[in-house]
């Protein structure tokens, strides 16, 4: 019996011709870090928002609101973080096999 010939799509072809240093100029590149700050205060937004600008090394401010407990349920749902259980016995057996 001959062993059937595998062909490799002319696609993947290409992209395995591609030099390794693209590669490794993407891997070197930095990941930029994200910090959240939590302002009480709506009125000083505009100047703390200017100030972190001022520092070396930020590349954008932005702000955003901060989730409500439902919304993030909602996003947990979404990203399928959320496990149902049919009864007890099932929720402790799967806590048993973490």
């Amino acid at each position: 019996m001959a062993k059937k010939k595998y062909e490799i799509p002319e696609d993947d072809v290409m992209m395995a011709a591609e030099p390794a240093t693209e590669y490794v100029g993407a891997l070197a590149a930095p990941i930029p870090t994200q910090i959240t700050v939590n302002i009480e205060d709506v009125s000083m937004l505009k100047d703390i928002k200017r100030a972190i600008s001022m520092i070396r090394g930020v590349v954008s401010v932005e702000k955003s609101s901060a989730m409500k407990s439902y919304e993030r349920s909602r996003a947990d749902v979404k990203a399928g973080r959320v496990v149902k259980f049919e009864s007890l016995d099932d929720l402790k057996a799967y806590y048993d096999n973490l």
